[in-house]
Parts: C-alpha cells; sequence; structure tokens
C-alpha cells in the first residue's frame, strides 16, 4: 500500500505513517494503515491495517496522558541510569521473579503502574515492539526493541531510543487524529 502515503510530524524522530483505508458497506467500522514511526524505522508492517477506532482511541489515550499527567511517566529510579536500566525497570514492574533477568537483578522492583504508565500499545500494528515512553528534562524519551516478525530479524532484541520535543509528539498526534477525523468518513467501501 504506498498511494496517498502521508507522514505527519518528522519521519527520523517521531512520526505518524498514514495511509486512509475502507469502511464496511454499512459504514459501522473503519481501517486505515496507521504506524509509529520512531527515528526512521516503522513500527508493524506498512502493508497491514488497523482497526480505525481502536487505534484512534489508543493514540487519544497516549496524547492525553502526555498532555496532562506528564509525570506519570517519570520515576526518580529512572535517574542516573542507562537506555537498558531503564527499559528493564518498566518491563520488570510487569514481570513474575522468574522472568528477571539476571544481569538486571540489582535494579529494584517498581510498582506494576509504572509499567502500565510507561508502555505503549497500539494495536496489531505494534505488537512485535516493545515501546516505552518517560519523561527526560522535559522530553519524551521512547525506548523500543523489535521482538518477533513483522520486525526486521537484524533488528530484534536490540534497543534503540530517541529523545523528541513533548510538545512536537503532542501536535504531531493531534494533527494525526484531525487528519483522521476529517476523512474517514469518506473512505470507499470494502470490495
Amino acid at each position: 500500500m504506498t498511494e496517498k502515503v502521508t507522514y505527519i510530524g518528522d519521519k527520523n524522530t517521531f512520526a505518524i505513517r498514514y495511509v486512509p483505508g475502507n469502511s464496511s458497506k454499512d459504514r459501522s467500522h473503519y481501517t486505515a494503515y496507521c504506524h509509529l514511526v520512531l527515528g526512521g524505522q516503522i513500527l508493524g508492517n506498512a502493508d497491514e491495517f488497523c482497526l480505525l477506532d481502536t487505534w484512534k482511541n489508543s493514540l487519544q489515550l497516549i496524547k492525553d496522558q502526555i498532555k496532562n499527567d506528564f509525570s506519570s511517566i517519570t520515576h526518580k529510579e529512572f535517574n542516573n541510569k542507562n537506555d537498558n536500566e531503564i527499559f528493564e525497570l518498566i518491563w520488570k514492574a510487569n514481570q513474575l521473579e522468574e522472568e528477571f533477568k539476571p544481569e538486571y537483578a540489582y535494579l529494584p522492583l517498581l510498582e506494576k503502574k509504572v509499567w502500565s504508565n510507561c508502555t505503549i500499545s497500539m494495536d496489531e500494528t505494534t505488537d512485535a515492539y516493545l515501546i516505552t515512553i518517560i519523561e527526560q528534562d522535559g522530553k519524551i524519551k521512547f525506548l523500543w526493541q523489535g521482538w518477533g516478525e513483522p520486525c526486521p530479524k537484524d533488528k530484534i532484541g536490540i534497543l534503540y531510543s530517541i529523545t523528541v520535543d513533548r510538545t512536537f509528539v503532542i501536535e504531531t498526534m493531534e494533527n494525526c487524529l484531525d487528519k483522521i477525523e476529517s476523512e474517514y468518513l469518506g473512505y470507499p467501501p470494502f470490495e
């Protein structure tokens, strides 16, 4: 799917890749091709569509959180930690003890709300990635790691991060939501 591809934001830092989709014949369901783009990487299979309501609702919740409850994605334990340690702190907060990585045994177990506040899961388009966000110096730091297909095999298990201006992220999300709202009622029905 390459027609009408729009990148909202900055493809090199934070963007949303959007391609209009289709509607059910009765106009009760809509699909589109919506993907997060972090550090130049499209997270997911660009040819995989999403159920638009689910994806939009997820994006709206994330936007509202970073706009209205920014302190929810920070924790004092993140201070003076490297990316791998921060990533592990977040995921460890939702693991059983037998799942803890021995090399990070020195890290404390944080309350589960750290995991729920700092992880991103949009829908099936992000299922092959572990994605987290934290506040760092007033900006948003994304940390992500591919763990299965459709993530390219050479990127599975590698931790990536990028720090982006908070206002830019919020504006990008708002622009994306506005664009979808202005277009989705005009999507053609499925063939």
